[in-house]
């Protein structure tokens, strides 16, 4: 049981690092900004093992796998949730407690559409990662502190 514990921990803790980097603003990143995304993003991949879901693939998938994807990152949230129930010590004000806030109540096809929406109106940010976009349409704009107690941006 334990080593599931740590599985589903570390999980929750990579998703919980691709969104703190991600402050996604629709001004233009500068180009040291756009350097450190894109550092982020190898090392990203580098460490889960496969690609980071970006704007151009997202655009290609059916509405099935999007619904899937949205699915999955719940799950994961999910998970966390349960295992701070469990084991209290794991209770903290981190990314999974920010988007049970954010999200809480919002239909799936609402989420989908946001993301939608945002890659439609935004092309020139194609190359944005999906779970970026997620934070700053569906999660971002409806909490009240950042991460951590953290003052948002």
């Amino acid at each position: 049981m334990e080593k599931w514990v740590r599985i589903c921990f570390a999980i929750v803790f990579l998703f919980g690092c691709m969104a703190w980097p991600f402050d996604v603003r629709t001004e233009e990143a500068s180009p040291g900004q756009k350097a450190a995304r894109k550092d982020i993003e190898k090392n990203l991949e580098a460490t889960m093992g496969m690609p980071v879901l970006k704007g151009g693939l997202w655009q290609q998938m059916t509405p099935d796998s999007k619904v899937a994807f949205i699915w999955g990152f719940g799950h994961v949230i999910a998970i966390e949730q349960h295992l701070a129930e469990k084991y209290p010590e794991l209770k903290r004000d981190g990314f999974e407690a920010k988007v049970l806030e954010g999200m809480a109540g919002t239909p799936m096809n609402d989420v989908i559409a946001r993301i939608d929406k945002f890659y439609a109106t935004n092309p020139d940010q194609i190359e944005m990662p999906v779970m970026s976009v997620l934070w700053a349409t569906s999660i971002k704009p409806y909490i009240k502190t950042g991460i951590a107690g953290r003052p948002l941006n």
